[in-house]
């Protein structure tokens, strides 16, 4: 199950109790705070925080923001398009980097 959201009392508890994914929102020094706040949740229902894969929307260079994000716990991204026009060259820019990791 995937839970998005961050609100510390309510939502990360919930994803401690039964998320396999934690969709997060934000920069990476929200994410590294949050990340926090859920691994104390997680000690607190007896879950290792291990379980929970961290997922984060993204925009802009990944050369300098993905190993922020890696460091910071995150291993899924998602990058958004919006229509009528969907200029899909960030997504390109990320897969190029996520490539580029496992060269």
């Amino acid at each position: 199950m995937l839970i998005g959201g961050g609100g510390e009392k309510k939502t990360l508890r919930l994803v401690a109790q039964h998320a396999d994914i934690w969709h997060s929102f934000g920069d990476v020094e929200t994410l590294t705070r949050k990340t926090a706040i859920l691994h104390q949740h997680c000690a607190d229902v007896g879950r290792d925080p291990a379980e929970i894969e961290i997922s984060v929307g993204v925009r802009g260079n990944p050369q300098e923001l993905g190993p922020q994000l890696l460091a910071a716990g995150a291993t899924l991204f998602t990058v958004g398009a919006g229509g009528p026009d969907y200029d899909l060259t960030d997504l390109g820019r990320w897969i190029a980097w996520r490539e580029s990791l496992s060269s």
